[in-house]
């Protein structure tokens, strides 16, 4: 066989092989994000002390009365004419 050819069986047989290894959520956990891991801000993982005091500032957060807050800006997904009607 040639190399190109052995090349080619080995990535087929490898890629399988390399992608079985990612069950465990670890490898994504490790990578930096260009490489397609988590961002930075992605949320701890359950089961960590960093999960449960990032659930206790979730909770806190829903429990606070929000009615006193300054209105948000409108949001870059939100269409600034809205009060036209669908085309259809």
């Amino acid at each position: 066989m040639s190399f190109m050819t052995r090349l080619i069986v080995l990535l087929i047989a490898a890629g399988p092989a390399l992608g079985s290894c990612t069950s465990g959520g670890v490898i994504g956990d490790v990578m930096p994000h260009w490489a397609g891991g988590l961002p930075k801000n992605a949320p701890p993982r359950p089961g960590t002390p960093e999960y449960d005091a990032y659930r206790q500032k979730l909770e806190a957060e829903a429990g606070r009365d929000k009615s006193k807050d300054p209105p948000k800006a409108k949001s870059e997904g939100e269409s600034p004419n809205q009060a036209l009607p669908p085309i259809h």
